[in-house]
């Protein structure tokens, strides 16, 4: 019996491995995902589609309603690397739903993507980036400083 408690308790001490990482900095304070509905997807995702071409990343936190997205459209396959978030054909967004605002990456406003990592074994990409996007119709700047993402990716 008290091997078995041992053995419990030893288990139950162990780190669990993180499966999805993403956290950010939105006007200086830290942000982080959080999504228990379902309808909405997973609390931050990525996906690789058309071929390896584009590369999206999507993290919605659902008690404030605000996502943060970034993609990037290439014409080979995505790699390790840097890429600028310069909302001509790279973009980046902040949303936040509660307060109709929606930034966006333009001239004047742009961000960077670092995809440090693409293991297509593990199907795990790990990255940083940061951007600073404006609403046109309101001209409220979000700055989204010190992001990182260690997520596991679908492929379409």
């Amino acid at each position: 019996m008290f091997v078995l408690l041992v053995t419990i308790l030893a288990s139950s001490c162990k780190k669990d491995e993180v499966t999805n990482n993403f956290k950010c900095k939105v006007n200086g304070e830290l942000w982080r995902p959080r999504n228990s509905d379902l309808k909405y997807g997973h609390d931050a995702e990525v996906h690789l589609i058309d071929e390896g071409k584009t590369f999206f990343v999507s993290a919605y936190q659902e008690g404030t309603r605000q996502t943060i997205s970034f993609a990037i459209f290439l014409e080979n396959e995505v790699r390790p690397g840097s890429h600028i978030l310069n909302g001509i054909k790279n973009t980046a967004e902040y949303e936040d739903k509660s307060k109709n605002i929606k930034c966006t990456s333009q001239l004047g406003y742009t961000g960077k993507l670092q995809i440090l990592t693409l293991d297509k074994k593990t199907k795990r990409v790990r990255g940083t980036f940061s951007f600073k996007a404006v609403d046109n119709n309101t001209k409220v700047v979000a700055d989204i400083s010190e992001g990182e993402f260690n997520l596991v990716y679908n492929t379409y």
